[in-house]
């Protein structure tokens, strides 16, 4: 139902249906009078206006448009007072606030008609799609992406009768956060606080990313956003909108689209229809603006590359072709597909000549051509570089090439080419073998120069480098010693007792500038300690301040070493002619107390037989003491010989305890030894086997206290016997046990002293023992804790058992009827007149001279059957009065016999060669003088008969 009409409006409807036609147009109507007050309003003009009566004193007709535009209508109102009609007006208001055309018109005398034509969608249509073809138009134009999206704003806010501030943000390209791309109504101080906005729920904005839905707030009542609120209320928004723009293909958030009120209030439906709209647009916009970017990016990168691979080509090839190194590639089949102009000068061709050629077509030797063909094939097997190089015949001449072929890997994996290089190296192998020659010639200089290096201490680097040998001294690596280590590397190493006086000397020349001359001993890492000599001076720069400091060193330790060893050998002589003079004296004192005994009367005859036992007993003291002596020389020169044959070791050890036997008795040990079933054969020299032992077992029995034990064990095993001789005396340090076998050895504070001895016994020991193809060892627990000695000898199988018993030599048993001649001449005439004592017990006739002229002389009135000449006489030696006498015709049956202290077999082969007989080492054994006694007796009766 509509509303009634006014009184003033009646006169107009009269006589016509004129209420049912105006309420049904589609165009809002209002009538007014002269003064503009509302007389009439049709039912669609009450819902655009809000009218619910026409009553009341403020119903005026311009109180109902925006103030704004009521001048412009009060204009058109007083024309149509005047019956004229004006130009439509467009104009947004009402409740919805729509887009009308207002018209005002006469309709009669003080009434004016005022018709609403809404064209709202048309007109959102019209900004939208002109809006748009602006945007794309600019856009195609390659305006900036803020320019363009400045007219969807715009346009926005153009909907909006500009009551409304918009903006579009844009998502940054790391993805974290908004950037504002266009608010062109936005304050500057305003659009500042939305510039760089993180993306998190910690905003509106940041939300409509994160959620791609709209956000809406109340700005002084919204609780969700209270920090954005506090910033934009301060500028005097009430209201916030926002929508994300969403890529048309993924989806993805480009930005946001939003909208800020000054009063509290939603957009309208339409409104936000038409940020959908442009926000689609936007969104093509954005991300044709993103894809010409990075079009644009890529293409900028792409002329950037090729720039710079043209660049580079031109760089390479300027640089391929001015090198003198020569460069190449292969292709699979060993073909060259480039060369470089040094390459193709080598050659003396042109690149059309050269390239699509292998290296056999291009005149390389067959063997040349086959290597790299099959170097080509293991770079393409193994896909590595290979190296080597070779003599080559090019326009150079023959020259010396290095070469390396690499792999040139393609994107499958695979290689695709073989690149090479080549360089001359002729006259570097020519330099590199004169370095060698040259260091040849350092390295022998240095070692005819006893290990003489040099080395310098950087002082203000602090950096110590030497040569090699030297380095080597300090336990450097080559590479310390090239490189330089600090100072304090090498120094480590000294002797803790030299450490201070050597600081101290260095110290002295960097302050004095004296020179520096050290000598002292270097640790070595494998615990010995080397000894070096160091000379050195400090160098000095322009400032006076200490700059280097070099020097040279000699290692000295073979020197020291020598040294010591003089040393230690002159001491060991010394004590070894004060023992010889102490043993050679020994025997003397019984000696003469028993020739005491025996010129007395006042002694029984058992007293004067038991010093002859004593006297015997010291003779063969001495003589043993005489016999080791020229044993050790005789193997210390290897002149010994060992007359090896199988022998049983059980004889062996018989004929060694038998001689020590006494001293045994004499000292109440009790010798125990193990007894084998079966004989053990070993081959070697009777003699010499049994000194090895009784040598053992004489030491035992000296140095083990009275009534001590000595065992002596035999063991078998593997090819080979170990004689074991183990006692309870006095021990060995264990100090002392690796220098028992050396020459002259003594052990300190042991009972050697006091029983005698040369310390060489066990030194012939340890030399016969490996002269028998064995080894001998010694153990000790120290002092007072006894010694083991092992002997280990190898052994025989299958041999004969025979008996092997010296015999002695029988004497005469028929005397001849006439004594036997025998002329004896020796310097020492108490060995001459005694010898001829016994002589002459034995039924011989002697005649005793002291010298060569006084032997010539008896010659002339007797003619011995027996000649006993000394060798050392004065005057004329031995040699010469045996060659003197071997000329008298008479003495031509007569035997020569050689007496002289000289056993050497020089010696030996000397009296041979002058026409002696037999050599006999004084003091004679008669044991050894009998056979001859017998021969010459034999020789005499033969004649004879």
């Amino acid at each position: 139902m509509s509303e009634p009409i006014c009184e003033a409006s009646s006169f107009c409807t009269d006589g016509i249906p004129f209420q049912a036609l105006i309420e049904n147009i589609t165009d809002a109507v209002i009538l007014a009078d002269l003064k503009g007050k509302v007389i009439y309003a049709n039912h669609q003009a009450r819902a655009i206006c809000g009218l619910s009566t026409l009553n009341g004193s403020d119903s005026s007709v311009f109180r109902l448009f925006p103030q704004a535009q009521v001048p412009q209508i009060s204009l058109q109102f007083e024309r149509a007072l005047k019956q004229e009609t004006g130009d439509p007006i467009e104009i947004r208001f009402g409740v919805d606030l729509s887009w009308f055309k207002l018209t005002v018109f006469p309709v009669i005398a003080g009434i004016v008609g005022f018709s609403f034509h809404d064209f709202s969608t048309k007109r959102r249509l019209q900004i939208i799609s002109q809006s748009q073809r602006d945007a794309m138009r600019l856009a195609l134009s390659g305006a900036k992406l803020q320019d363009v999206l400045t007219i969807l704003v715009n346009a926005v806010e153009k909907v909006t009768d500009f009551q409304a501030v918009s903006g579009i943000s844009l998502v940054s390209e790391d993805e974290l956060s908004l950037v504002c791309a266009a608010a062109p109504s936005m304050p500057k101080e305003t659009r500042q606080n939305f510039d760089n906005i993180k993306i998190d729920g910690d905003t509106p904005l940041g939300k409509c990313c994160i959620t791609r839905d709209v956000v809406s707030a109340h700005i002084n009542s919204s609780s969700d956003f209270n920090d954005f609120c506090k910033s934009t209320q301060a500028l005097g928004l009430q209201s916030f909108w926002c929508r994300p723009i969403l890529s048309a293909e993924s989806r993805t958030v480009l930005g946001t689209f939003c909208l800020f009120h000054r009063e509290r209030l939603t957009p309208l439906p339409d409104d936000i229809d038409v940020i959908n709209a442009l926000s689609k647009t936007a969104a093509i916009i954005i991300e044709r603006n993103n894809e010409n970017r990075a079009r644009r990016a890529a293409e900028s990168a792409l002329i950037e590359n090729v720039e710079s691979f043209n660049k580079q080509r031109r760089l390479y090839e300027t640089a391929l072709s001015n090198t003198p190194d020569l460069l190449y590639i292969f292709d699979l089949e060993g073909r060259f597909t480039y060369a470089n102009d040094a390459l193709l000068q080598m050659w003396g061709m042109s690149w059309d000549e050269a390239i699509g050629k292998t290296c056999l077509e291009l005149g390389y030797e067959p063997w040349h051509a086959d290597m790299h063909m099959q170097e080509i094939r293991q770079v393409i097997d193994t896909k590595q570089p290979i190296r080597g190089d070779v003599p080559f015949t090019g326009t150079n001449g023959r020259r010396i090439y290095d070469y390396i072929f690499v792999p040139v890997i393609g994107e499958d994996g695979n290689v695709e080419a073989i690149a090479g290089s080549t360089r001359d190296v002729t006259e570097r192998q020519q330099a590199e073998e004169m370095a060698k020659r040259a260091e040849s010639r350092r390295r022998l200089a240095l070692e005819a120069s006893h290990s003489f290096g040099i080395w310098d201490w950087d002082i203000k680097q602090n950096i110590f480098t030497a040569d090699e040998r030297l380095g080597e001294l300090f336990n450097l690596t080559s590479e310390q010693a090239e490189h330089g280590v600090a100072i304090e590397v090498p120094r480590q190493y000294i002797h803790p007792d030299d450490l201070e006086a050597n600081n101290a000397a260095i110290q002295e020349s960097i302050d004095n500038g004296t020179p520096y001359n050290q000598e002292y001993r270097i640790l070595q890492k494998d615990g010995t300690i080397r000894w070096a000599s160091f000379r050195g001076r400090v160098i000095y720069d322009s400032e006076g301040e200490p700059d280097r400091f070099p020097g040279v060193g000699v290692d000295t330790t073979r020197e020291r070493n020598a040294i010591e060893a003089l040393q230690e050998a002159d001491r060991r002589k010394d004590e070894f002619l004060a023992t010889l003079a102490h043993e050679l004296r020994n025997p003397l004192a019984p000696i003469r107390n028993a020739l005491e005994i025996l010129q007395s009367n006042d002694y029984s005859q058992s007293q004067k037989c038991e010093a002859f036992g004593r006297v015997e007993r010291q003779v063969n003291q001495m003589i043993r003491l005489v016999d080791d002596l020229m044993d050790v020389s005789r193997i210390t020169r290897g002149k010994i010989k060992i007359h090896r044959k199988p022998v049983n070791l059980c004889e062996i050890l018989g004929t060694a305890i038998e001689t020590i036997q006494p001293l045994i008795d004499e000292k109440q040990h009790t010798l125990s030894i193990e007894k084998v079933a079966i004989p053990v054969w070993v081959n070697g020299d009777l003699i010499r086997l049994s000194q090895i032992f009784s040598n053992i077992i004489n030491n035992a029995a000296k140095y083990t206290p009275p009534g001590g034990n000595i065992e002596v064990r035999i063991n078998t095993f593997d090819g080979k016997v170990t004689i074991t001789v183990k006692d309870n005396g006095e021990g060995i340090p264990p100090d002392k046990l690796e220098t028992v076998f050396d020459m002259f050895s003594q052990v300190e504070g042991a009972l050697e002293r006091s029983q005698g001895g040369l310390g060489i016994g066990l030194t012939l020991v340890k030399r016969l023992t490996e002269l028998h193809d064995g080894t001998v060892n010694v153990f000790s627990d120290g002092v007072g804790k006894g010694t083991k000695f092992e002997v280990i000898l190898p052994t025989l199988n299958n041999v004969p058992i025979a008996t092997s018993k010296r015999k002695k030599v029988e004497q005469l048993v028929d005397t001849p009827p006439e004594k036997l001649s025998v002329l004896i001449a020796d310097d020492n005439q108490d060995a001459a007149i005694t010898m001829g004592w016994i002589l002459e017990a034995k039924g011989c006739e002697v005649h005793v001279v002291e010298d060569g002229i006084s032997a010539l002389k008896a010659v002339e009135s007797f003619t011995p059957d027996l000649v006993m000449l000394d060798i050392g006489m004065p005057g004329m030696n031995g040699y010469d009065l045996c060659a003197e006498l071997r000329k008298n015709k008479a003495l031509a049956n007569a035997i020569f016999v050689a007496q002289t202290g000289w056993g050497q077999p020089s010696h030996i082969q000397r009296s041979k060669e002058v026409g002696f007989d037999h050599h006999l080492v004084k003091p004679l054994d008669l044991s050894d003088l009998e056979p001859i006694v017998t021969e010459a007796w034999q020789a005499k009766v033969k004649r004879e008969n």
